[in-house]
């Protein structure tokens, strides 16, 4: 009787020596008694011998138990980072959803000529007259049932060809991928008006009784003239029109027109 006392008293005290059983982020448990702790670990003090644990091996409801004061506060923490996660992701939603654009909503309308000048005279001598003509490609673009709480980026990038007067020379590009960007805001309609480098006519007449040797011609023209543009237009990054030289123009994204 005497014995079974003792043993009993014995796993009575081991019970109330390491009564606390600390349960692992990895699984399995470690039973002893917590002698000391500060917020980055605790020291356990196990039938093997003390054991040093940090809390981030721990689950929730061992360092609740243990360190209620450490569990509000990263109890705090961990919600601090749930809402600023939350209002980063809300943002960025609603960030991509002022980028999203209904473009058939929108229309576009795109023109591309040539803005020529009048022949003005030079000079003159007793036997001839010259003039010349300054003249600038013309692009206009105007975009209109626009969102004016919106904000919107238009770039534009053409090049500009030119060919030789009555010559067979294959055109050039005397403006080449120019690049136009526009911020578009508070306003439902825009208009917007570019003009390529200057290229210039010339002329020349003579005189009544005055012929060029081997020929009558009285009047002479030479120079160069507009020969078409490449065209593309983006909105928000998005491409909603193509002009490529001796192709139709293509409106994409069902912009209308």
């Amino acid at each position: 009787m005497g014995k079974l006392v003792s043993v009993l008293l014995v796993v009575l005290f081991v019970n109330f020596c390491f009564g606390t059983t600390v349960y692992l982020r990895k699984g399995g448990t470690i039973e002893g008694e917590v002698i000391s702790k500060d917020d980055e670990k605790f020291v356990l003090k196990t039938a093997d011998g003390e054991k040093t644990l940090k809390w981030r091996s721990v689950k929730n409801k061992s360092i609740q138990e243990i360190y209620p004061e450490l569990y509000e506060a990263l109890k705090k923490q961990a919600i601090e980072r749930k809402n600023k996660k939350e209002e980063k992701f809300a943002k960025k939603n609603e960030e991509e959803k002022e980028k999203k654009i209904d473009f058939s909503r929108i229309r576009l309308e795109v023109n591309s000529n040539e803005s020529e000048g009048a022949f003005k005279k030079t000079n003159a001598s007793r036997s001839s007259r010259n003039y010349k003509k300054e003249s600038k490609g013309k692009l206009d673009i105007e975009l209109s049932n626009l969102d004016p709480e919106k904000t919107y980026t238009l770039k534009t990038i053409y090049s500009h060809y030119i060919k030789e007067y009555k010559k067979s020379k294959p055109p050039k590009k005397e403006d080449s991928d120019i690049t136009k960007k526009e911020t578009l805001s508070g306003n439902n309609k825009y208009h917007f008006c570019y003009f390529s480098s200057p290229y210039y006519m010339y002329k020349f007449s003579l005189k009544s009784g005055v012929s060029f040797t081997g020929g009558n011609k009285k009047r002479h023209k030479y120079g160069d003239k507009g020969d078409g543009w490449d065209v593309s237009i983006w909105l928000n990054d998005t491409l909603i029109y193509e002009d490529i030289k001796g192709k139709n123009p293509v409106f994409h994204n069902r912009i209308s027109h």
